[in-house]
């Protein structure tokens, strides 16, 4: 019954959202016509997956970049339901919408059109249903013909808030057209032309208001667009014989329009306005009847102000407009700027810094921390480390605590977080390289380069993609310490969580270059920080050592750490949790520790931000388990025969060695629920799942960890996740700095 059409293009992030959003309704007659309009990011990829994972969707690679237009046009063409539902591949359908359109049409007698309502989602969780709600609602009861009802004209002009008869479309002859705001004169054709429409007043698309990317909000010339586009509906108000009044309506949008697309600062540059007043103003005239001018006049200050007067007269009462708006939320923000002030004040290092930065660049410092400089690892550590080899001519420093500083090698430069040298570094260095954020006092400047290395492939969602869960705000940042106060965890206000969530893409929209290690990553990461940067698919500089190695290094590691070279050495990692009271340990070690099969033997790393426990300690002193955190977790990688784990992120990273690796899921529901995850790891594992401990034991003792099912299951996940590390990592990353940056 319906085709849906989701044209692709840069959309990498939402794409498999969009899609995903159509196949999971609870109506089944549907196919998804999904377009990869030539996109440069992975669209293709992830169009194609769609379509090998489910039957009722149909790939179309267009040959050449179309466009918006094109796309849909193509889209268009290869559909075969009875209607058509144009879907942007950055937006969705809400649950229940399907059904819901299609009870529409059959009990209305299947017509040309139903209109539908939208709500714009904002990054932040804010929902705005479409202003047309009333109209649609006084509309809702049998069909009419569009042309009548001269409001609808009025309704947001998107092709994607109706669903068409596709015999109704291939008869009108309506198509979409090149450029910028292609939407308008299809959907005034559509409206135009329709004999028969119903509405539904509820929201079925899922408009999401991106927080950057979005065509229509990044200034360009193209904006210019929009007058060729309404000489297009006005072509056809005139061919087919639109009514005066109708005309006249459709001529008050029109300069409306010119007037808010001008008065959007992400839209026309600011030297562009003059000459869009000056066409705009020449457009007006020229659709300016004579026939009745006392009822042709813009209904707008704003329309008026282009078709009758100058553009100094718009621009004065867009200061003046702006200035009373600025006046408004100065009153309702006063508090928050003068706390941050006085916070600067107390600061002597903040002081210091601003002056600093008056300072030049020093060109060869680049500046290294990991976790918020608490250690001297991971990602990092690994670019540092590359040094010597590929950028020998920078001078590094690192940010990292005087207890943690003893790791650095002898002469490496350092300064403590928080310290008047560190605002030093921050106002003079060249190059950033962290695997999570700098303070947000850091306020980056021109010609300063940040690498945003990340520290892991997400399985748990991260960034925006937990704003709505109840641990929001503790997991914005992965690996964040929860907050909690006397053993509770501390749930903070709608307006706090918005704030933290703002301040996190604040400290984002400052990275240059993201490391990713994987497609797969690269999607996710996208929308859980929906900010300007480039991504650098070169894998992660921390694996190269993994990808690298031999079994002469599986050997040193053991000699390093002791580990006997007979025994089977099983790596316990685990992940933390936010929930209170929910350990990262979630076995009974010594159990585990006594009933392993004799020359197997376990060492435990818990999570750096979650205590070992005391009878981790215990188990340590008494040599039943090894301390695993006491060298880096590469290191024990290397020295590991088999990866225990339950959601961590190392199994992303152990699968490069294609060793071993066992799931302990014990509370999987509720941590899914609770933190939420990108995919059902137990659908698709890297290896045997243990529900219990009882199930965990029987995978260690019987060795179905080392069977032909468990090697299957983890060729299949190495080939999802092990893609982008090529052991060069490291090398790639400064090769960027140094020659692009």
């Amino acid at each position: 019954m319906f085709s849906v059409v989701v044209p692709a293009y840069r959309v990498q992030a939402y794409l498999r959202a969009a899609v995903t959003s159509v196949l999971e309704q609870d109506w089944q007659d549907v196919e998804v016509i999904a377009v990869d309009d030539q996109s440069p990011d992975h669209c293709g990829a992830i169009i194609d997956e769609l379509a090998t994972a489910d039957e009722r969707v149909r790939a179309v690679h267009v040959p050449a970049n179309l466009g918006l237009g094109g796309a849909r046009t193509a889209g268009l063409d290869a559909a075969t339901g009875e209607y058509v539902i144009f879907l942007d591949g950055d937006d969705q359908l809400s649950p229940g919408s399907l059904s819901a359109i299609a009870d529409r049409l059959v009990t209305n007698g299947m017509p040309d059109l139903c209109i539908y309502n939208y709500a714009r989602t904002y990054w932040d969780g804010r929902c705005e249903v479409g202003s047309g709600a009333e109209l649609l609602a006084s509309l809702s009861v049998g069909t009419f013909v569009p042309r009548d009802h001269w409001k609808l004209f009025n309704v947001l002009p998107i092709a994607c808030n109706k669903a068409y008869r596709r015999d109704f479309l291939q008869a009108s002859g309506a198509r979409f057209g090149t450029g910028f705001y292609e939407d308008i004169p299809f959907t005034y054709a559509v409206l135009l032309q329709a004999r028969s429409a119903v509405t539904l007043n509820r929201v079925v698309l899922d408009y999401r208001q991106r927080r950057s990317g979005s065509i229509l909000r990044t200034p360009s010339p193209r904006h210019f667009d929009v007058f060729a586009q309404y000489d297009l509906v006005f072509e056809a108000l005139d061919r087919l014989g639109a009514s005066p009044g109708l005309r006249r309506h459709v001529y008050d949008i029109m300069v409306n329009h010119f007037a808010i697309i001008l008065g959007k600062a992400d839209r026309v540059a600011p030297g562009d306005r003059q000459r869009f007043f000056v066409q705009a103003k020449q457009e007006a005239r020229r659709h300016h009847r004579q026939d009745s001018p006392g009822r042709n006049r813009p209904s707008a200050i704003r329309g008026r102000l282009i078709r009758e007067h100058s553009y100094r007269a718009l621009a004065a009462y867009g200061r003046m407009n702006a200035t009373r708006m600025q006046l408004r939320r100065f009153a309702g923000r006063l508090y928050w700027p003068t706390r941050r002030a006085v916070r600067k004040v107390r600061s002597a290092g903040r002081l210091l810094y601003g002056l600093a930065r008056l300072a030049p660049i020093d060109q060869r410092m680049i500046v290294f921390s990991e976790y918020w400089g608490t250690g001297f690892g991971c990602n990092p550590r690994a670019v540092f480390e590359a040094l010597p080899t590929h950028a020998p001519q920078l001078r590094p420093v690192w940010v990292i605590t005087a207890d943690r500083a003893r790791q650095l090698p002898p002469g490496t430069a350092w300064v403590a977080p928080q310290s008047w040298r560190q605002w030093l570094v921050f106002a003079r260095g060249h190059y950033f390289v962290n695997n999570v954020n700098f303070p947000g006092a850091y306020v980056k400047r021109p010609g300063q380069v940040h690498v945003q290395t990340l520290h892991g492939t997400p399985l748990k969602r991260c960034g925006l993609d937990v704003l709505d869960r109840p641990y929001a705000t503790t997991a914005a940042d992965p690996n964040r310490e929860p907050a909690r106060s006397a053993g509770r965890l501390v749930v903070p206000s709608a307006e706090q969580v918005r704030r933290e969530f703002q301040d996190l893409l604040r400290r984002s929209d400052r990275w240059d270059f993201g490391v990713s290690s994987n497609p797969y990553s690269t999607e996710a990461w996208s929308h859980a920080y929906p900010c300007a940067f480039e991504w650098l698919e070169v894998g992660y500089p921390r694996n190269d050592a993994l990808v690298n190695s031999g079994p002469q290094d599986r050997l040193r590691a053991r000699q390093d750490l002791e580990v006997p070279e007979a025994a089977t050495c099983v790596l316990y990692a685990p992940t933390f949790r936010e929930a209170p009271g929910d350990p990262s340990i979630r076995v009974d070690l010594r159990r585990l520790a006594e009933e392993l099969p004799a020359g197997m033997i376990l060492a435990v790393r818990a999570h750096h931000t979650a205590s070992s426990g005391k009878q981790t300690r215990e188990l340590i002193d008494a040599g039943l388990v090894l301390n695993a955190a006491k060298a880096t977790i590469t290191e024990w990688f290397l020295a590991a025969d088999v990866l225990l784990t339950d959601y961590s992120s190392a199994m992303f990273d152990y699968a490069l060695l294609d060793r071993p690796i066992v799931i302990f899921a014990d509370d999987w529901p509720s941590y899914r629920e609770s933190r939420g995850t990108y995919f059902d790891l137990l659908a698709a594992p890297p290896g045997p799942v243990a529900r219990n401990e009882a199930e965990l034991i029987e995978v260690l003792e019987s060795g179905s960890f080392a069977s032909a099912e468990s090697a299957a299951l983890r060729a299949n996940f190495r080939k999802r996740f092990c893609v982008f590390d090529s052991g060069r990592a490291s090398a790639a990353v400064l090769r960027v700095l140094t020659e692009r940056a």
